[in-house]
């Protein structure tokens, strides 16, 4: 592969030993490669499916189509808290897949068998009565996964739960639970808030099964909230439609009839979530030497054209328009009551987006919300699930600590844990140092907020500009 100029903009880190130097050079290299591809090609790439060991259920099951109660529920808690320009999302089915490990002696159930006996397959496999809904990341576009030629596979291609395997059977297998994962619809064809419709109606399914559900309704309290990057962004979305509905008349769900408030789960775990998508705080430039990101220009009329990509008219960001992003359910920073929320654990590295993260753990453990915040130094955004990061000891470490919280917030608690827990672990040498979650190099949350309402007329302003002169139907 050339070389490539733009990649002399990253800073050389001082901290990286030469392995995880080296596989960072080739995932920047990959993912800033020249030409670009088209968005059409991303997704297609990652459709790929990861194929799963034999120690592992893995099985899919078709959420049908209910009433429009549900549709219209969102869209009256969007409407509700903030008027944006979006597009209505419709109904359609939902895509879940189940991944747990099997039971000791037993074969796998063939995927031709009846989802009956694949549900009792994976159920025998069970350590624990934990559930865990999943959503993948990816910016709403691609998963964390890149495809990087002979050296690593799978990386930014578009999400789906086949592609993210090796997260949600290393879920599986370390909590002893199982793991429903969310193929939820992608932008840019399907834009906010569709992708957020089709976890909601996941969820609403683990409580109010349909008809020819293989399972039973799932107690709430067993079930945790596990998602990377954007999936977390839509996961925290959900735990804020959950509160925001308490007192919403019923809806008809299936042949259920569903009386408001819904439950919250018992528990959000999250990696690399993004608090802040339009990168509107410090950390995004300052964490530029420990990330993979410089800008990739989706919004300019230089990027490859496809069927997809640019939309007509054109709008800056793949998921939403820019001023869509003053809304708290795309925006989780502009979030001000997370109050009654259940506990909530952040891994994060020293990565671009992890000021818009912060903000939100801080928020919430302000507002008395349980929280644990696990910072590893000097690692980049998603790193447990990166190809050649995934390997390395601070990934184990992560993936050890995310199951373990999740299969936590299920079994009693110890009632002598601190309610706010943060720690740093060092690169080199693996120790654990407790630190302020709170501390004076914070950004004061309103300060966050102005930055960000900032940065969406910015970003806006620059996209127009790219534009002037181009023949559009409408900016």
């Amino acid at each position: 592969m050339p070389a490539n100029p733009k990649l002399q903009r990253f800073p050389r880190s001082k901290i990286w030993d030469p392995k995880t130097q080296k596989i960072m050079d080739s995932l920047r290299a990959y993912i800033h490669r020249e030409p670009q591809p088209t968005i059409s090609k991303i997704q297609h790439d990652s459709l790929k499916a990861k194929r799963l060991s034999d120690t592992f259920n893995c099985f899919q099951d078709v959420l049908p189509i209910s009433s429009d109660d549900v549709k219209d529920l969102l869209v009256e808690t969007i409407d509700g808290v903030k008027k944006i320009e979006y597009q209505r999302p419709f109904l359609a089915p939902v895509t879940v897949e189940w991944v747990g490990q099997k039971a000791p002696s037993t074969s796998r159930a063939d995927a031709t068998c009846p989802t009956s006996e694949q549900w009792a397959s994976l159920v025998r496999g069970m350590r624990s009565n934990l559930t865990i809904l999943h959503v993948h990341g990816g910016a709403f576009l691609y998963v964390e996964n890149f495809v990087l030629l002979d050296v690593i596979n799978a990386m930014s291609s578009q999400g789906s739960p086949e592609a993210y395997r090796s997260t949600t059977s290393q879920l599986a297998a370390l909590s002893g639970g199982r793991v429903a994962s969310v193929k939820y619809r992608l932008a840019p064809q399907y834009p906010f808030p569709t992708g957020l419709l089709d976890v909601l109606v996941a969820y609403l399914s683990l409580l109010f099964p349909h008809p020819r559900s293989p399972h039973q309704a799932i107690n709430p309290s067993t079930m945790v909230f596990a998602g990377d990057s954007s999936g977390a962004n839509m996961l925290y979305a959900l735990l804020q439609i959950i509160r925001l509905t308490q007192q919403h008349a019923p809806i008809t769900f299936h042949s259920h009839k569903i009386k408001f408030p819904l439950p919250f789960p018992a528990g959000l775990a999250t990696l690399g979530f993004n608090g802040d998508p339009l990168n509107s705080l410090p950390s995004y430039t300052l964490n530029r030497v420990n990330d993979l990101y410089l800008e990739i220009p989706w919004s300019l009329p230089s990027y490859p054209k496809c069927e997809l990509w640019p939309t007509n008219p054109p709008r800056s960001q793949v998921h939403a328009t820019t001023s869509a992003h003053a809304h708290p359910l795309l925006t989780p920073a502009l979030a001000h009551d997370c109050s009654g929320m259940p506990p909530m654990w952040f891994a994060v590295g020293d990565e671009q987006i992890v000021d818009g993260s912060w903000a939100v753990a801080r928020r919430a453990a302000l507002q008395g919300v349980q929280v644990d915040w696990v910072r590893f130094q000097a690692m980049p955004h998603c790193f447990a699930t990166l190809p050649g990061l995934d390997t390395a000891w601070q990934a184990k470490a992560c993936m050890q600590k995310w199951a373990a919280f999740c299969r936590a917030c299920v079994e009693p608690q110890d009632r002598g844990r601190p309610r706010v827990k943060a720690i740093r672990v060092d690169f080199s040498s693996g120790r654990e140092m407790e630190v302020e979650l709170e501390d004076e190099s914070a950004l004061p949350l309103d300060e966050v907020e102005r930055r960000v309402l900032t940065m969406i007329d910015q970003v806006e302003d620059a996209f127009r500009a790219a534009w002037e002169g181009k023949f559009v139907s409408k900016l």
